[in-house]
């Protein structure tokens, strides 16, 4: 009897056990691993078909000419809605952007349109001009792990970090546009930063006074902000609380 009731709870055991052992491979190597594999092929995707961008630290940037005179030239042989390649030097960011018709498709799928276990690709909100010449324009992409995607925003959280990597660039079909950035938001996902239609200069300034007033910190003197400049918005989630984002903010040259 005491040799049965030994053998049950040792069968008990070896059955909690391997749903545990099942339920960890399912829930935390397996999405791993899937999501792994998706960014190994995206990011060799993304090596054959970035712009030849050819960066200097005093102000110019330029890329090598290509048949029709556009940077985005390879990028969109894979993917016409390829609507920039956004990169900043010393971080993980060197990544095409691309524009669908909404803000959900880029959330769950890659480069190349296909599914890639919510790893997306960062993506131009859809109410935004296509050329960065509106007077913003809001970027997302996941906060992942391994420095995938948009991680590495968050670390712009510290002042000091800007500082050393103020300056990124944006490649478009029409060149290459040097971006200064002077900002960063932590904001809730439904917060006034995430506004894309402006039809008076009023609602501009409304906006900048936004900006400036909710701002971590500011490193660009409130006057020299206009409404005729470009803003750019990297966003991301950050987690500190529930849909909460952390925003990058820069200025188009």
């Amino acid at each position: 009897m005491k040799r049965a009731l030994i053998l049950v709870v040792l069968a008990v055991f070896i059955a909690v056990g391997g749903y545990c052992g099942y339920r960890y491979y399912n829930e935390d190597i397996l999405p791993e691993k899937q999501l792994s594999e998706a960014d190994d092929k995206q990011l060799e995707l993304f090596e054959r078909v970035k712009p030849k961008v050819l960066v200097s630290y005093n102000g110019k940037t330029e890329t090598e000419k290509t048949d029709h005179g556009s940077p985005l030239q390879s990028a969109e042989e894979v993917n016409s809605d390829v609507v920039g390649w956004l990169t900043i030097p010393d971080t993980h960011i060197d990544y095409p952007i691309a524009q669908a018709e909404d803000n959900d498709f880029y959330l769950h799928n890659g480069f190349d349109g296909e599914y890639n276990y919510e790893l997306g690709c960062p993506f131009l909100d859809y109410r935004c001009e296509v050329d960065f010449k509106g007077f913003n324009s809001i970027v997302y992409a996941h906060n992942m792990t391994h420095d995938r995607m948009f991680s590495d925003i968050g670390l712009y959280k510290d002042e000091a970090f800007l500082e050393g990597h103020r300056y990124g660039f944006l490649a478009g079909s029409d060149g290459v546009h040097d971006i200064e950035f002077f900002a960063y938001l932590s904001i809730p996902s439904t917060a006034p930063a995430y506004h894309a239609v402006f039809v008076t200069d009023g609602e501009k300034q409304d906006y900048i006074d936004y900006i400036c007033d909710t701002a971590k910190y500011c490193t660009m003197d409130f006057a020299e902000i206009s409404t005729d400049m470009h803003l750019i918005l990297l966003s991301t989630c950050t987690f500190e609380y529930e849909d909460a984002r952390g925003v990058l903010v820069g200025v188009i040259r």
